[in-house]
Formats: C-alpha cells, sequence, structure tokens
C-alpha cells in the first residue's frame, strides 16, 4: 500500500498574508507540519503541494517532495477536494493519501499513526475531530434549539457534546477521491483533545497559539503543548 501525506499549501490567503508561513517559535507552520509528519514515520512519501517557490523551498528544507499544482486549484473559490484529485492525476500510483493541514500547529505524530492504524483495520476514511460543548440554535426567528431540549439544558459535565470536523487531518483511499469524495464508505475518527484543536485562521489565531507555546514551555520546558 502506497501511503502518501500530503500538504495543501497555496500562497493565497484572504485571512492571513502567506499564511501557511506564519512563524511560530520563530518557525514558519509548514516547516512544524512537515517535522511533526516526518517524525510519524508513516508515510511512503511526503508532498507539499503549492503554486510559490518560497513555500516550494520550505518543503524541501522539511524533507518534503514538491508538486506545483495547477493555477486552477489555487484560487479561493477551488476546493482542497480538486487540488487532491489534481495531485493525484500525476501519481496514480497512489494507494491512501493522508491530506494534513499545516495551519493546525499543535498537530501530533502519534494522531496520524492512531489514524492509520485505524485505515489498517479496515477504514475507507479517517479523520480527525474534536469534541465541543455548544448548544446550537437555528438562524433565523423565531429560533429554536437544535441540539438540545431548552426544558432540560444540559449540564456540560452531564453531556458528551457533538463531534466536529477540525481539518486537521484526513486519511483517505485514493478510490473514494477519485469519486469526488473526501469521506465515504466506512469513515473513522481520531478524537483530538481541544488543546491541540486549534486552527490558524485569523491574526487572533497566531496570537493564541504563540502565548500556548510560550504558557507550556514556561510550565514544563516542552517544545509543544
Amino acid at each position: 500500500m502506497c501511503v502518501t501525506g500530503l500538504v495543501l499549501a497555496r500562497s493565497g490567503s484572504k485571512s492571513i498574508r502567506n499564511k501557511n508561513m506564519v512563524l511560530l517559535d520563530n518557525k514558519p507552520l509548514l516547516l512544524r507540519c512537515l517535522e511533526v509528519m516526518q517524525e510519524a514515520k508513516c508515510f511512503s512519501s511526503i508532498w507539499v503541494s503549492t503554486d510559490d517557490d518560497k513555500i516550494a523551498e520550505c518543503a524541501k528544507d522539511g524533507g518534503a517532495e514538491v508538486h506545483y499544482r495547477a493555477q486552477y486549484t489555487a484560487v479561493d473559490k477551488a476546493s482542497s477536494l480538486c487540488a487532491v484529485q489534481e495531485f493525484l492525476q500525476h501519481h496514480p500510483d497512489i494507494s491512501v493519501v493522508c491530506l494534513v493541514q499545516c495551519t493546525s500547529p499543535f498537530i501530533r505524530a502519534g494522531y496520524l499513526h492512531e489514524g492509520m492504524d485505524k485505515m489498517q483495520s479496515g477504514y475507507d476514511c479517517v479523520f480527525s475531530v474534536t469534541r465541543r460543548h455548544l448548544l446550537r440554535w437555528s438562524e433565523g426567528e423565531p429560533t429554536y434549539p437544535l441540539n438540545f431540549n431548552a426544558r432540560q439544558r444540559p449540564r456540560r459535565q452531564d453531556w458528551d457534546g457533538d463531534l466536529y470536523e477540525n481539518g486537521m487531518f484526513y486519511i483517505c483511499k485514493a478510490r473514494l477521491i477519485h469519486e469526488g469524495l473526501l469521506q465515504g464508505g466506512r469513515c473513522g475518527y481520531i478524537e483530538i483533545p481541544h488543546c491541540d484543536s486549534l486552527e490558524v485562521d485569523s491574526p487572533l489565531d497566531v496570537i493564541i497559539a504563540q502565548s500556548w507555546l510560550t504558557y507550556c514551555q514556561q510550565e514544563n520546558g516542552s517544545q509543544h503543548p
């Protein structure tokens, strides 16, 4: 089974300029991600799909191979699925893709191992989720509760909460991607603790991520929370 780790890292970003290259502890998010993927040692190859020479250089510094993606996959409206499909057109030998989001700065090698273990036990796709204890309401007025009974509002300690995709990674058989799916067939998930689930998508997220790293280093000397 040819298992490839893939990071999509285009140059454009409306929320943060050059988001994939934002520095945490003076290290680009992309490089942090690639180091964890290398540490996991569960991929036949690791690739970065990009449209930018500086990102490509960073990818090579992290030991990854570079795929220069087609321009139609690097525009704001292009989906991740579209970019993965375009990548696989050039690499038909790949049977499983692990799509890793480099803007999830607290990914761990162990999470990737857990996901690959599930894939080897018969799943068609495995992805990362986070448990949230949020009371959801419908849009529009009058509004009504969607995931709880207003007459019996649950206490946090009495409620398991809901599982949400956090985007950290998606492991998927290539045949599903060819069918236009990142998730399908027998689906499994890896539950990621809330403290590791931050996604860097705004300047505030960068501040929070750096503050959390600094706090953890001060508390236990760890480079990682």
